[in-house]
């Protein structure tokens, strides 16, 4: 018994040593579905920058708390979160294999609609919530992301707003251990989770052929 609480004690320690004391690099991504694309799209979607409402640090994707030694710790990404969830739309639309090209910052009115010679429609919007909470305890990681995106579409050549989505998607998810990878995946699935509603909108699906 008393072996195996010193065991319990120096793991506890290790762990707490071990812990980052400075801002942690985090990566997320839009996941590819699991399912294969079929025929080439005949759309051609222009992506506008998203911008970051969520009133935080443009870097800052999150927060891990150390129970152990009382430690919190930021998430941060490279580059910023506005950069991150276009470059996901247009992942998640090359996935489906509809072609997409950038465009120019857009402020989501009908009289700034513009988009690249050729683009049909024009998609734009706002994070506003885009966060990952994740708590450690020894040998017990939980994590709890969520992501709320305003999204906007536009018809190019009518100038005309046809589609305003407000979508949303929460993830929490328990570990063993406290790794990157784990806490990443979390806000990865949230993420994808809100995007793929873009392409399940009975409005939208017949324009995204």
């Amino acid at each position: 018994m008393k072996r195996a609480y010193l065991l319990y004690f120096s793991l506890a320690l290790l762990l707490a040593g071990c812990a980052p004391k400075g801002p942690v690099l985090t990566d997320f991504k839009y996941e590819q579905p699991k399912s294969a694309a079929g025929a080439a799209a005949t759309v051609t979607v222009a992506v506008s920058p998203f911008k970051d409402d969520r009133a935080k640090i443009e870097s800052v994707v999150g927060k891990r708390f150390n129970e152990l030694n009382e430690q919190t710790t930021d998430l941060v990404v490279q580059g910023t979160v506005s950069m991150k969830v276009t470059e996901a739309l247009k992942h998640a639309l090359a996935a489906r294999r509809i072609a997409a090209r950038d465009a120019a910052a857009w402020d989501l009115t009908e009289a700034g609609i513009a988009a690249p010679a050729g683009a049909d429609l024009l998609v734009g919007g706002e994070v506003k919530v885009l966060w990952v909470d994740a708590t450690s305890q020894l040998a017990n990681t939980k994590s709890k992301a969520e992501v709320q995106l305003r999204i906007v579409v536009a018809d190019v050549a009518q100038k005309k707003i046809i589609r305003i989505l407000n979508v949303s998607s929460k993830i929490e998810r328990q570990n063993v251990a406290n790794t990157a990878a784990f806490i990443e995946r979390s806000l990865s699935e949230a993420l994808t989770g809100a995007i793929d509603q873009l392409f399940a909108d009975e409005e939208l699906k017949s324009r995204l052929k």
